[in-house]
């Protein structure tokens, strides 16, 4: 009877693996990625994330005035259509008052799509830009992004996937941003060490506001993730007392396709709504950066 439950087990999910990774342009699934990881592991991640930047730095970004803006979207999933990360592009790029924009991941939907960012970010003659403001975008990696192998796309994109930026204004203040990688739903040892490096240096600095973005989030509060909705316990424990300790103010982050906000001594922890085409309430995250911080959200049309 065992033999023979293990025999139906075995052909029911050979059944369900051939249906889910079934070739063509349909095939919007990866089964093994989802629970194996085709792309290289977090810690291969981080180290070629740190390569990068050892050679680029880390940016330091001017805004405009002591309270300026950041426009925060997740989970475009751009697939055949792009209508509303085009609209995101436009709509940021049209706004003097922010220097900078934060896609927290989960940019694309599976595979062969990173044409289509390339193409949104790239300059467009027409655009007029202030000669002072940074045209820029940062992005978080999410699951989606290194599914089907594409973790060699994101990073030929967006060059790291672990790394800082500082937002400086006209009086000198400054605002720590910290970027890291959550795509398969754990940190990772070296990654979690860098992140505590990073918040000691932050100690010794004058930082204003420390922003923590990153793709999977802290709280499971349903299950529309499946077993990747949010990190192991232990490690919720560990990110949870590292940043509050240090400071850190909110963390930003998506994958959960809803909009979740929690409080979590003195920090503020915010999911941001899905902006894919085919969500019927698609919203961005339209956040004020002063002495305090206020945020909205945004309806896309």
């Amino acid at each position: 009877m065992k033999k023979n439950i293990q025999i139906c087990l075995g052909s029911l999910l050979l059944a369900l693996g051939s249906i889910f990774t079934a070739c063509g342009p349909d095939a919007r699934l990866d089964m093994v990625g989802m629970f194996a990881g085709t792309s290289p592991t977090i810690d291969e991640r981080f180290e070629q994330s740190q390569e990068y930047n050892k050679k680029a730095g880390f940016a330091t970004i001017q805004a405009l005035s002591d309270d300026y803006q950041v426009y925060v979207c997740t989970d475009t999933h751009i697939h055949n259509t792009r209508t509303r990360w085009q609209y995101f592009i436009d709509t940021y790029r049209a706004n003097p008052m922010c220097p900078v924009a934060v896609h927290l991941g989960d940019v694309i939907d599976a595979t062969t799509d990173f044409e289509y960012v390339e193409e949104a970010l790239a300059p467009k003659p027409t655009t007029m830009m202030l000669p002072t403001k940074s045209d820029t975008l940062m992005a978080v990696c999410g699951n989606h992004d290194i599914y089907f192998k594409q973790w060699k796309n994101f990073i030929a994109t967006f060059k790291t996937s672990t790394y800082y930026f500082v937002l400086k204004t006209p009086t000198g203040k400054q605002d720590l941003f910290i970027i890291y990688d959550t795509a398969d739903g754990t940190v990772g040892n070296k990654q979690l060490q860098w992140l505590e490096q990073t918040l000691e240096w932050a100690d010794t600095q004058d930082f204003r506001h420390i922003i923590a973005c990153t793709h999977t989030h802290f709280f499971k509060r349903d299950g529309s993730q499946g077993h990747c909705s949010n990190f192991p316990l232990e490690e919720t424990y560990a990110l949870l007392n590292l940043f509050t300790q240090h400071g850190v103010k909110m963390v930003w982050s998506g994958h959960d396709h809803c909009r979740e906000i929690t409080q979590v001594k003195g920090m503020t922890c915010i999911v941001v709504d899905s902006m894919k085409d085919e969500n019927k309430e698609p919203f961005y995250m339209l956040v004020t950066m002063g002495d305090e911080i206020d945020y909205e959200f945004v309806a896309v049309p």
